[in-house]
């Protein structure tokens, strides 16, 4: 079962589509399957419209989908389809909501919702498309439907439109040959079916005989990674070829799965004896690996070198070692191992006691590569961890976001969902047939105004030549077979017609002029006809144009998405690391001595206190004194007379 989501500003459009014969007559018997509005296909549009128009900031507040199944599952019965669609809205948290299933086809029903539910409430669509598939896999479960994961389920990566034309244009659109990728993926497979159990070189030369170029992607180490596939012609734009990794050829391809068929994997690497079990065991014992193994002089050498580096280790730690002569009863580990492995190196028997081991000492809170965060105080840690908490919230639900739009772009991009180029000029179509009746009223009338405008005209004329011909002598109106009691007559019948002529061109332009404006304010374009006749005219031209428009859209949206997720990946990995370095520190902290962790704290203490800002005295005023401030000339004091007081003057 598939789901195909959309999302529009009005009902009224879908619902009438539904209802109607279709784009090709292809919609027989419309009728509603399930839902909770009842009502002829108007009456059920306008009240979901009006729940939506609660809302009026939401852009989009019609949710609508259309649940389809493959030929393999036969005819469903109303009945079933109604169940499914109950189950569906009801999952998708859509029940409190007006909505209907219309079915008039065989094989699928369209589903339309007002996210807005009777209260007034908006109903969230956040991660529609996932819940949609995901519900749609467990419906098909428990109806016994075909699985769409298994019809479409890809044997490895899908050719795409732009790789297909440009095919087209290497080998022409009339070459009955495949894609490259197609083509490749096919011999490289009969190859590795020859060559199986054969090894590397068998394949690799059955690929030569085949034509197909190969590169080995060998690492640095000799460790084989896979192959890289090309065949000749297969070129890009700038002519160089194009090399493609069995993984983008085939899954079954990539070395992890081409390396046991082949039967060329690399051997088991040889057992190295472990001198400790091999020199513990008895004399009578036989052990091939003590013969191949190293000598007795050379694990006494390593034994030597290993307990130095233990005693370098301790002394950059701190520790002391205990003197040699201590070492039986030392818990210095260079020590006692030393101990050992000179007992086993001249025959005798190793201690029997377990060696002691030393607690690892704590780093110093100001070691800042072990410890980069010590020093930071117990409240200062725990705010940090709780704000990198809250950072790591914030890029994990920012990559949700771009996750889905990656999904919603490759799905425009592919024409797996109408992209909104297309959906915009549906609408439009939708609107100018929503108004399509004051369209047309203005336009008769427009015809009707400029026929009036004719008839009045010629009737203008006729009323002057009959008033001319009034002020002509008897003998002349007789040799034109008329008389001035006829011409009267003819002027009078002449100015009424001008009169009625007059007023239906004015009625027909106020009737027309109202019409368009009703049709200006339900499309919102200034020229509602013309644009009609535009649309149906080239409407294949415009339908193409808006689907490449869309294409170049889901590519870009496409590309962003991946974008933004490498780069919140990334801001991701680094958050979990600074918060596990936050979380290391509060628990060294917990388990270390009570002495050091106080002892810590107050080093911190007295770190941090000449670092605190100083309490700012509270003064009457700022002194200006000296030469590096002079007060301005109007705020000078003129100097006091000696010979006057000092008090108020």
């Amino acid at each position: 079962m598939i789901a195909n989501i959309t999302k529009g500003r009005r009902a009224i459009g879908a619902i009438l589509y539904d209802f109607g014969p279709g784009r090709r007559d292809e919609h027989l018997n419309p009728r509603l399957v399930a839902g909770n509005v009842v009502g002829t296909p108007m009456q059920v549009a306008r009240a979901i419209d009006h729940t939506a128009r609660l809302r009026p900031e939401i852009t989009a507040p019609i949710w609508r989908t259309s649940l389809s199944v493959p030929d393999e599952d036969g005819i469903l019965p109303d009945g079933q389809w109604g169940r499914i669609a109950e189950d569906f809205i009801e999952a998708m948290g859509f029940a409190g909501a007006p909505w209907v299933a219309v079915r008039h086809g065989d094989d699928h029903v369209h589903l339309t919702v007002s996210r807005v539910d009777w209260s007034g409430q908006l109903l969230t669509d956040r991660w529609d498309y996932r819940r949609a598939r995901e519900t749609a896999d467990r419906l098909e479960e428990e109806h016994g439907l075909v699985r769409a994961r298994d019809r479409f389920k890809p044997e490895g990566p899908q050719v795409r439109n732009n790789e297909l034309e440009a095919s087209n244009r290497r080998r022409g659109p009339d070459a009955a040959v495949p894609p490259e990728r197609e083509e490749l993926r096919r011999i490289v497979r009969e190859v590795r079916d020859a060559s199986r159990g054969l090894g590397r070189d068998a394949f690799e030369s059955g690929l030569d005989d085949a034509g197909v170029s190969f590169r080995a992607n060998v690492a640095s180490t000799g460790r084989m990674n896979g192959y890289s596939f090309t065949l000749a012609g297969w070129v890009d734009g700038s002519d160089a070829q194009v090399w493609v990794p069995a993984s983008k050829v085939a899954k079954d391809l990539r070395w992890a799965a081409l390396a046991p068929i082949l039967g060329d994997e690399p051997a088991a690497r040889p057992r190295i004896p472990d001198p400790r079990i091999e020199f513990a065991a008895p004399a009578h014992a036989t052990s091939t690996g003590l013969q191949n193994g190293p000598t007795r002089e050379e694990v006494t050498a390593a034994a030597e070198r290993g307990a130095e580096i233990l005693r370098r280790g301790q002394a950059e730690r701190g520790i002391m070692p205990v003197p040699e002569r201590q070492a039986a009863r030392s818990t210095d580990p260079a020590a006692s191992l030393l101990a050992q492995w000179r007992a086993i190196a001249a025959g005798q028997q190793p201690p029997a006691e377990p060696v002691p081991t030393v607690p690892a000492s704590i780093p110093a809170w100001t070691d800042k590569v072990r410890r980069p965060h010590g020093r930071l105080s117990n409240e200062g840690l725990a705010a940090a961890i709780k704000r990198r908490e809250n950072e790591l919230g914030t890029h994990t639900k920012n990559k949700g976001y771009a996750e889905e739009e990656i999904r919603t772009g490759d799905s425009i991009a592919t024409g797996q969902v109408t992209g909104p180029h297309v959906q915009e000029l549906h609408q439009l179509l939708d609107r100018l047939e929503t108004a399509e009746p004051d369209i047309e009223t203005a336009r008769q009338n427009w015809e009707l105004m400029k026929a009036a405008d004719e008839a009045t005209t010629e009737a203008r004329a006729e009323w002057r030549e009959a008033n001319q011909r009034q002020d002509m002598s008897r003998w002349e109106l007789w040799r034109l077979g008329t008389s001035r009691g006829e011409e009267k007559t003819r002027a009078e019948k002449a100015g009424e017609a001008i009169h009625e002529n007059v007023d239906v061109a004015a009625d027909a332009r106020r009737t027309a002029a109202q019409a368009d404006q009703r049709a200006r304010q339900q499309t919102g374009l200034p020229d509602p006809r013309g644009e009609l006749t535009r649309l149906r005219t080239d409407w294949a031209e415009l339908v193409g144009d808006a689907q490449h428009r869309d294409r170049i859209h889901g590519k870009a949206q496409r590309h962003n998405g991946r974008t933004a997720v490498e780069r919140l990946t990334g801001s991701i990995a680094k958050t979990e690391k600074r918060i596990e370095e936050l979380r290391q520190e509060q628990e060294l902290r917990k388990t270390m001595p009570d002495a050091q962790r106080k002892a810590e704290g107050r080093a911190r203490s007295a770190v941090a206190r000449p670092n605190a800002p100083a309490a700012r005295k509270a003064s009457t005023g700022r002194r200006y004194t000296g030469a590096a401030y002079e007060r301005p000339a109007h705020l000078r004091q003129p100097p006091p007379d000696p010979g006057r007081g000092q008090g108020l003057r």
